[in-house]
């Protein structure tokens, strides 16, 4: 489906250092939703737009919040690939990855799916916000992406969790932060970026988070080839989704050596969606 719909979330092409022509790069559109004032979009309004078990798994949160985010999240992955890839919203079905990475179920696709046509995705949910980053026209075997969000209103031991579970090199640079502040804002960035890599990966934050860095700007990935591939298939960004939200989004090309060349990847467009359905 063409983007001609929407002329404000086409995707921004960004620098690449593969010589020459080559293959168009790899695009994505991320959506996040927050409620509005009046608690807009409720449960209700999107019920309609989840499987059967989907909705008896958000039946069975207690915390208000924690259901409204998960709620949120799956129903505008569902509206994405609707909008962006076809079918219906209901249509598409999924399943989860022994490290916890979903996908679209490729033994129950809406239409026929190859490896290079099926959607890419990426979910994440926080108190009072969704996101969902999904993948535009035909990714090569290999190519991944991910998201992470989280709520930056509440204060965190910020070095002793870096000193504890981050990369060496990600703790000695809070460190040198002047002050707790700073240290808040910058322990926020590397743990969604931390976290979107690693759903990149389909692996889970258990004994993994020192494993690699993601420091400076452009952001490198660092770490050993066999868990990462090549530094320089990978682009991470970060980002304010709201004044009180931090996000980071990353996407890994096909090239999984540390000698294969870069494939180009853009920069993910983003829509804040207000109001239901979007």
């Amino acid at each position: 489906m063409s983007l001609d719909i929407w002329p404000d979330i086409s995707p921004r092409p960004i620098e690449t250092t593969r010589p020459g022509p080559g293959p168009a790069p790899l695009a994505s559109v991320l959506w996040t939703i927050r409620p509005d004032t009046d608690g807009a979009p409720t449960l209700d309004t999107l019920r309609p737009h989840l499987s059967p078990n989907e909705w008896t798994r958000v039946s069975a949160f207690r915390d208000p919040a924690h259901a409204w985010s998960s709620a949120a999240t799956r129903a505008l992955l569902r509206v994405m690939l609707a909008r962006i890839h076809g079918a219906r919203p209901l249509d598409w079905h999924f399943r989860t990855e022994p490290g916890g990475r979903p996908h679209v179920d490729m033994t129950r696709p809406p239409f026929p799916l190859t490896e290079a046509t099926r959607p890419r995705f990426s979910l994440s949910h926080t108190r009072g916000l969704a996101a969902c980053l999904v993948s535009l026209g035909d990714w090569p075997p290999g190519a991944e992406l991910g998201v992470d969000a989280e709520w930056t209103g509440r204060g965190v031991p910020a070095l002793r969790l870096a000193e504890r579970f981050f990369h060496p090199d990600e703790a000695r640079v809070l460190a040198a932060r002047p002050d707790e502040p700073a240290r808040q804002d910058l322990f926020m960035t590397l743990w969604t970026r931390k976290e979107a890599v690693l759903k990149v990966l389909g692996l889970g934050i258990a004994n993994h988070l020192n494993a690699f860095a993601c420091l400076g700007e452009p952001v490198t990935v660092i770490g050993p080839a066999a868990m990462v591939g090549s530094a320089a298939a990978w682009r991470v960004g970060s980002e304010d989704a709201t004044a009180n939200h931090r996000l980071s989004w990353a996407a890994r090309g096909p090239a999984a050596r540390p000698d294969a060349p870069t494939w180009p990847l853009a920069v993910p467009a983003h829509r804040h969606v207000v109001g239901w359905p979007p």
